[in-house]
């Protein structure tokens, strides 16, 4: 985006970069293609008109290289200002043999909680999402879900976090444009600015 001054002369204008990362286990694909349709959508629509710019990031961004590949994830994670989990009725795998997370998921979230917390770290915001279960397989869970349940409890017992529920893809996308609405309001105001 360019500006023009008094003279005519053509004067290149700032654009702010924000990086949402979304964490979820296997199973929801289209959610995922539905959160960087929504979010290239939205820079279209209002964003980079404001001189923002949000950008989707993922582990299916991830570049391949050499080390355990969530610690390459995680590195990733780190230069986010956003981040968005999402559970449904999986969990996920152990992202190491022997290691302290039962899935990759819940260690970019709990990776996430930490660099919130941290002023020196880019995290601003951490939003929750559950995508409702069908009563019957709520009914006889299985491990996978029974993890995601045990999830939910735990966030909710804590008090810290307030989550989202959704039914499907179109409710998802109505609150995803609501928070990315948010941001740009808070962006506005310089309330998005972590204090040092």
């Amino acid at each position: 985006m360019c500006q023009l001054n008094m003279d005519n002369t053509i004067v290149p204008s700032t654009i702010t970069a924000y990086r949402i990362f979304l964490a979820t286990p296997g199973g929801l694909d289209t959610e995922r293609q539905k959160f960087r349709d929504i979010v290239n959508s939205y820079n279209d629509i209002d964003a980079l008109e404001k001189e923002v710019l949000f950008i989707p990031v993922g582990w299916e961004l991830t570049l391949a290289g050499v080390g355990r590949p969530q610690a390459l994830i995680n590195e990733d994670l780190k230069r986010c200002d956003f981040f968005v989990l999402v559970l449904w009725n999986r969990w996920g795998s152990p992202p190491a043999k022997g290691g302290p997370f039962t899935s990759g998921t819940e260690e970019e979230y709990t990776l996430a909680c930490t660099l919130l917390a941290d002023a020196a770290q880019p995290m601003r915001k951490i939003i929750v999402f559950f995508k409702t279960v069908d009563a019957v397989q709520l009914g006889d869970p299985g491990p996978q879900l029974q993890k995601v349940i045990d999830f939910k409890k735990k966030v909710e017992e804590e008090k810290e976090r307030l989550f989202s529920t959704f039914d499907d893809v179109e409710a998802f996308t109505k609150h995803l444009h609501v928070h990315l609405a948010a941001w740009m309001r808070e962006h506005e105001k310089g309330l998005l600015k972590k204090p040092k």
